[in-house]
């Protein structure tokens, strides 16, 4: 490794010298000093990649917030020194390389690359049907598009589960990545609590500002999955995490991060939210802890300031589901349902393939001024619209694996108890967030999906069964059903 580390750090030196001569050339000198910040973990990296993948775990849930700087943004430096580590390292070492599941490619990339394809001759279609957008030509430019909807996403999620993959498997303490997650969900929370203390005017003017957010690079919904994706891991750590530590840790994150998440107002996060307590219960199935719950649950409605409880019953009215299909704006959908009924005949448009990927933006209902938004605030029907039929389906599959993966994983007695809880709670997460996919956006991946390929990355580690000596993993099994064996 010293020879690894050595040519690393001498790749180091000429990447961060070429930055900074390029910044200087091209942009003035204005961003070099913001460029050089980014470029200072650079030699940490290079000597452990792990650190780059650390590095990330906080950077990428909070990439909306990020100075973007076009070609040498902080994601990119941070990614390819990343990249560029992991290689030097497994040049030089003997550790097998975990590799992406077959799933996630046949079931996730194919069918997206397959998209783009198609949707390539209709990209220009966006800058018409868009009038109002005044960088619409820029943002419907062929080139443009692909790397924004397809490129960008792609490289910078697959690139990170792959590399926290090989590092999990790569440490001795792989738990310990838990705890990073942990301590990054704080900084979405931490934004949404400040953004509110802020806010210059009362929380029921919040709850009634739907953009409130939007200034931190997401919408407040979008906010909502962020902080709704790390609660199903946290909720179980803190349950049944052995280690007092790490109960109390999980414990205060979660405090945090559901303050925030409520304060988001998003209804599909709240029910994301409940199905992550309501897995909780159901695994605990003891009658205290059942009681418990429910009584902490109810108590919390109760204690929920006047604004929320309004926010959370809009719409809950006789008639409100039936005046959905008709009402532009309604209060129960927003006018989601109406959008859907809008939308849903461009599935028959090409039913087994779609019409390409962002397909909304080029649908008849947008072209004749009928449907304003770029996408249709449902996953499933945008799922439908974009990659038609056998996409649909490869995507379902894709997900029952997930489940079932993380299932088994939760009770695999030669992982550490904190990756079980983890594995189970992050189960609990995915499901919430599938029940709220049916009101949000976006199935390719972006900021608001980060815990969720955080997860996933976890899970792409041990996808293929955990690696441990037979004799550590016969002690474990026996600690796990019968006690800890006498020194």
């Amino acid at each position: 490794m010293t020879r690894g580390f050595t040519l690393g750090l001498a790749l180091a030196l000429v990447m961060l010298s070429a930055m900074l001569g390029l910044a200087t050339g091209v942009l003035g000198g204005g961003l070099v000093l913001l460029l050089l910040v980014a470029a200072l973990p650079v030699p940490i990296i290079f000597k452990d990649y792990r650190a780059g993948v650390l590095l990330l775990t906080f950077l990428l849930p909070m990439s909306s917030m990020l100075p973007q700087v076009r070609g040498l943004n902080i994601l990119n430096f941070v990614t390819l020194a990343t990249i560029a580590s992991f290689v030097l390292h497994a040049a030089f070492s003997k550790t097998p390389t975990v590799r992406l599941p077959q799933p996630l490619l046949w079931c996730f990339g194919l069918p997206v690359t397959v998209a783009i394809v198609i949707a390539w001759p209709h990209i220009p279609e966006g800058a018409r049907n868009y009038p109002m957008l005044a960088e619409g030509r820029s943002i419907y430019e062929p080139s443009a598009y692909l790397m924004s909807r397809y490129v960008k996403p792609i490289f910078y999620y697959f690139s990170y589960v792959f590399l926290l993959a090989n590092s999990v498997r790569a440490s001795k303490r792989p738990e310990l990545f838990v705890l990073a997650m942990a301590a990054s969900a704080f900084l979405p929370a931490l934004t949404v609590l400040y953004t509110v203390g802020v806010y210059p005017g009362s929380v029921a003017d919040v709850a009634r500002d739907r953009s409130f957010l939007s200034p931190r690079g997401m919408h407040a919904n979008e906010f909502g999955m962020l902080l709704a994706l790390p609660t199903g891991p946290l909720l179980f750590m803190a349950g049944t995490a052995r280690s007092r530590a790490w109960r109390w840790f999980a414990l205060l994150a979660l405090g945090v991060v559901t303050v925030a998440l409520l304060l988001t107002f998003s209804r599909g996060g709240l029910i994301a939210l409940l199905i992550v307590v309501a897995g909780f219960l159901w695994q605990q199935r003891k009658v205290k802890t059942f009681l418990a719950g429910i009584a902490v649950v109810a108590l919390g409605l109760m204690a929920a300031p006047a604004a929320m409880q309004e926010r959370f019953g809009t719409g809950f009215r006789a008639g409100a589901l039936s005046d959905a299909s008709v009402v532009a704006k309604d209060d129960l959908t927003a006018g989601r349902v109406h959008g859907w009924m809008l939308l849903a005949p461009e599935v028959l448009e090409s039913p087994w393939l779609g019409r390409g990927l962002g397909s909304t933006q080029w649908s008849t209902a947008v072209a004749a001024g009928r449907y304003q938004a770029n996408h249709p605030h449902n996953i499933y029907l945008e799922i439908l619209m974009d990659l038609g039929i056998l996409g649909f389906c490869a995507m379902a599959y894709l997900h029952y694996r997930y489940l079932r993966r993380f299932r088994q994983l939760a009770s695999e007695a030669a992982l550490p108890e904190e990756l079980r809880s983890f594995f189970m709670g992050a189960r609990y997460s995915l499901l919430g967030i599938l029940a709220m996919a049916a009101t949000t956006n976006y199935y390719m991946p972006y900021g608001a999906q980060f815990y969720l390929w955080f997860s996933l990355g976890l899970l792409f580690a041990y996808w293929q069964g955990p690696a441990v000596k037979p004799a550590a993993a016969l002690v474990r099994r026996w600690n796990a059903r019968v006690g800890p064996i006498a020194r």
